[in-house]
This record gives structure tokens, sequence and C-alpha cells, in this order.
């Protein structure tokens, strides 16, 4: 599935937001059309992973706005 990327720092970002948009996309999916039947349990379960991806997915395009340098400073002394 293609996704419009909203990162646009370096290529690992990309990759890792394009990752991130297909778990959340897949888990999805597995709900709507499981591939076994799944007990109330694991489907809470999956339900939180996906609340997990998604959280980190905003994460990521928040980090994204904000100023970098400042966030990731490196002292080599």
């Amino acid at each position: 599935m293609k996704y419009k990327t909203t990162i646009n720092m370096n290529p690992i970002g990309v990759a890792l937001e394009y990752i991130l948009r297909e778990a959340i996309h897949d888990n999805k999916m597995e709900l709507i059309q499981p591939s076994k039947e799944y007990t109330d349990l694991e489907v809470a379960y999956i339900k939180g992973y996906i609340q997990s991806l998604e959280d980190i997915l905003r994460e990521l395009i928040l980090l994204d706005k904000e100023d970098l340098n400042s966030v990731y400073s490196v002292c080599l002394n």
C-alpha cells in the first residue's frame, strides 16, 4: 500500500513512518477480516497494539516538526 509520507527528515525516519503505517494497516485489517478466531483478550491486545503504534507514529511526526538539532545535541568533549 502506498502512503503519503509526512516526515521530511532523513531516510530512516521516512522508512520508520512507512513501517509503522503498514503495521497499523495490517493489524486493522486483521480485526476486520481475521485470519483466525480471536478471544476477547486477544482482540483487546491487538487494539492496544494498534493504539501504541499510532502513538509512536504521532510522536515521530511531532518530532520531525521540531528543531531536531535542539533535541539531539552531541557532545564530543
